[in-house]
């Protein structure tokens, strides 16, 4: 468990200032992927094991959280309202970590392909307790959304991934926890870092901690969103709110800004839609899978890597070190209990979705 957050030992004013409680298991190791070198022909391949930050629930969501649910506490919340696709690890990563800490959560969702994680997810937002909406889409998220805000009280209001002020903190602070593995001989310093981006905040985090920490390197989000909603502009503005929160917490951390232009967005490979599960991400994923033994999922992971295969595989880039940061959780959720005939327990709203049986009923 980390004690005092690299970013805090910094800016010691920081920590009376910025609440945060401690949930994960960081820092989280840089490993090289040297049998992934071997079959790409590629001599510095590492992977950042985001997936392993928490022993209930990993992936990238934890750290935001870390610092997300001291605020709530800190406020005295009852509830967390948040937002994602019916399949949303942000929304089941909330909803564990918030009931450990006696917050109750309120997901509103809304569609996305329906595949077999989707209906596991059901299922599992069901097993630890939390109250479900189905908006179907953004102007339902609204109405939703206010409602939920109007009916209850002590509502904690979180938008998508988590993705705020406050949260991309913890990003902020993953970036100087990189920083400390590569001045610490760890790894080389990477030229590139491949990860996801879908609310832009683990980007927009990342983008400012690397300013802060002085390691220059090409960050590249690759797009699994639309592109209204996830785009170089929106991102900027995440990042440039994100120091602005900063600076006033403390004098002593530089106001900086970014532009647009600054940002590097891959849109190649989202697919039709949010969640579509694509061939490149297939194939992403059964290669590390064979290479490294490492899991990822098709909405996020899996996209991010197939960008980094095929900026490696197009020659687009050099041989020089390269970083995949997995945001995608391995702890393994199928020795919950959870049952196919439980989704008659949730919203009838929700029934649909598993007309088709995807699920081993085993």
């Amino acid at each position: 468990m980390t004690s005092t957050p690299l970013l805090f030992e910094k800016y010691p004013e920081l920590q009376d200032r910025i609440p945060r409680i401690e949930l994960g298991n960081l820092p989280t190791p840089v490993v090289e992927m040297k049998n992934l070198e071997s079959e790409l022909k590629h001599s510095s391949l590492w992977i950042k094991r985001d997936d392993i930050t928490g022993e209930k629930y990993g992936g990238n969501k934890l750290r935001k959280l870390e610092f997300i649910l001291a605020d709530a506490l800190r406020k005295k919340k009852k509830w967390i309202l948040t937002f994602g696709g019916l399949g949303s690890n942000h929304a089941l990563a909330t909803t564990i970590y918030a009931r450990e800490h006696g917050i109750k959560t309120v997901l509103v969702l809304i569609d996305q392909p329906i595949t077999e994680h989707v209906q596991k997810q059901l299922l599992r937002f069901h097993h630890f307790e939390a109250k479900l909406s189905y908006a179907k889409n953004m102007p339902g998220v609204v109405l939703k959304g206010l409602w939920q805000l109007i009916s209850k009280r002590g509502v904690y209001f979180l938008g998508p991934g988590g993705s705020n002020k406050i949260g991309n903190l913890g990003f902020v602070e993953a970036a100087f926890e990189l920083a400390n593995q590569v001045e610490s001989g760890m790894m080389p310093k990477p030229e590139r870092i491949f990860l996801p981006i879908g609310s832009m905040g683990t980007y927009a985090g990342l983008a400012v901690g690397l300013k802060l920490a002085g390691m220059e390197t090409n960050l590249i989000g690759v797009r699994v969103t639309d592109i209204g909603m996830t785009n170089e502009k929106e991102t900027a503005k995440m990042i440039n709110k994100t120091f602005k929160y900063l600076g006033k917490q403390s004098e002593n951390i530089p106001q900086l800004s970014v532009s647009p232009e600054e940002v590097n967005i891959d849109h190649e490979l989202v697919g039709p839609c949010y969640g579509a599960v694509t061939k490149d991400a297939l194939d992403a994923i059964q290669l590390i899978r064979a290479s490294e033994g490492i899991h990822l999922d098709t909405t996020y992971s899996g996209k991010a890597l197939a960008s980094m295969l095929k900026h490696i595989q197009d020659s687009k880039i050099s041989k020089g070190p390269i970083l995949f940061w997995n945001t995608y959780s391995s702890v393994d959720l199928d020795g919950i209990g959870i049952k196919y005939e439980d989704y008659k327990q949730l919203p009838k709203s929700f029934h649909r979705f598993f007309h088709e049986d995807l699920i081993s009923h085993h």
